[in-house]
């Protein structure tokens, strides 16, 4: 009967011990938080491009992106002459930011952007309704980003903050 109670107690009381997983974790894993970024991402055509500007500061702005491919890896197309190329080749750190909708949940990707000028990739990734943006071809130009962890909230899928720090479920990828 103790063994019970014990067994009873330390279940309740502390799953994530049994998980092996630190109260800050959480319970999801990995594999598990990169397939629900995957799930919100791809419902979600627009992101929130954030680079460094000359001075440090973030400057954000909405960007049409690409579906991810299986790594995370997100293109995007922009105007050669924009801002964001000259903060992207003086510092390559970036963050895309997805919101859902109805604000209950959103996905953070932190990493590198690159900028590409391959004229097979801007041909494989060329939508002919940006002919307007684009009457001077030569000014397309892509963005890949390349994540190195992604943050999720969603709680569509009970996947929120930690109870006491509010840090999101974390995945490295």
């Amino acid at each position: 009967m103790l063994k019970i109670l014990f067994l009873t107690f330390f279940l309740t009381v502390s799953p994530a011990l049994v998980l092996g997983q630190t109260e800050s974790e959480g319970p999801w894993s990995n594999d598990v938080v990169v397939e629900v970024a995957l799930e919100l991402i791809t419902a979600l055509p627009y992101a929130t491009l954030i680079t460094l500007d000359a001075s440090g500061h973030p400057q954000a702005r909405t960007m049409e992106a690409f579906q991810p491919d299986e790594d995370l890896v997100v293109w995007m197309a922009t105007n050669r002459t924009s801002a964001k190329v000259d903060e992207i080749r003086n510092d390559a750190r970036a963050t895309l930011h997805y919101q859902v909708p109805n604000g209950l949940g959103y996905v953070v990707l932190t990493g590198q952007s690159v900028l590409v000028d391959d004229e097979d990739a801007k041909a494989k990734w060329w939508k002919d309704s940006w002919e307007e943006f684009y009457p001077d071809r030569s000014l397309y130009l892509l963005i890949k980003f390349i994540p190195s962890h992604l943050e999720v909230v969603s709680y569509e899928h009970e996947m929120i903050g930690h109870e006491g720090t509010w840090q999101a479920p974390r995945a490295d990828l």
